[in-house]
């Protein structure tokens, strides 16, 4: 982090965009909604999508289904999966987060002492100000709205938050169902940040605010020392992953 703050390292490995020569070629001709008893499939020349672990790709979400079958209709030559996060996030739910949702709760609450908006800058003062305002408002909002009480500080050391805290955090997942539980991981892989997945799928923060929220030192940094492409990318690209994750709530509803 800028300015002497020190955010532990996400147990996150880096996303990978796949190149062409890794993409699958595209074989099918017409992509429809298929109608189940009780859910929504989706159809590739009469025959119906799997997942990668080869479970019926389904979504009690009409509107979901309409969505993904765009996504796969929208492919050229070559599937690309980097222009499918919907396909994805329901394959994610549907082979991970619904199956097990007790280990993926487990894994979520080990971002939460090691979330990137409690890891704040000693200065320079303006960062310091703006990891206040934006940072500051959504743990404020988490601890006023669901009692969890998150510490902030700056420097080396790690932080540790109180029992009570994990413990209502564990509790908010717990409420939470597959699609709700498939949004918070996506979010807290995307951003190190456990609070900004409860503050997008309570609606508390847009997509935009989140992504503006998780790049807040990049695009300082670039603002205060100049643009790069590099930098750009980066934000571009995590913003959005972290809309389609805000579709993929909406579409659930």
């Amino acid at each position: 982090m800028n300015g002497g703050g020190t955010l532990p390292k996400s147990n996150e490995s880096q996303i990978k965009r796949p190149t062409q020569e890794t993409r699958r070629k595209r074989v099918y001709k017409t992509v429809s909604v298929l109608v189940t008893a009780n859910n929504f499939g989706i159809s590739l020349d009469g025959r119906e999508l799997h997942t990668p672990s080869r479970s019926k790709l389904l979504t009690p979400s009409r509107a979901l289904a309409e969505a993904i079958c765009d996504e796969w209709n929208s492919q050229g030559d070559f599937i690309d999966p980097g222009t499918m996060p919907l396909t994805k996030l329901l394959n994610t739910a549907t082979d991970r987060i619904g199956p097990d949702p007790a280990t993926v709760i487990a894994g979520l609450l080990s971002y939460f002492d090691t979330d990137l908006l409690c890891y704040r800058a000693e200065d320079p003062v303006d960062l310091v100000e703006l990891q206040s305002s934006v940072w500051q408002s959504v743990l404020d909002w988490l601890n006023e709205v669901h009692d969890i009480n998150l510490s902030v500080g700056t420097g080396l050391m790690p932080l540790t938050h109180e029992a009570a805290a994990h413990g209502r955090a564990e509790a908010f997942l717990m409420d939470c169902n597959v699609a709700k539980l498939t949004g918070v991981q996506a979010i807290a892989g995307l951003t190190a940040s456990l609070s900004l997945g409860f503050a997008l799928v309570e609606q508390h923060l847009s997509g935009s605010e989140v992504a503006r929220a998780a790049t807040l030192d990049e695009t300082w940094q670039m603002e205060k020392w100049g643009e790069d492409q590099e930098g750009l990318d980066r934000v571009a690209i995590l913003a959005s992953d972290v809309l389609a994750v805000e579709s993929f709530l909406k579409l659930n509803m």
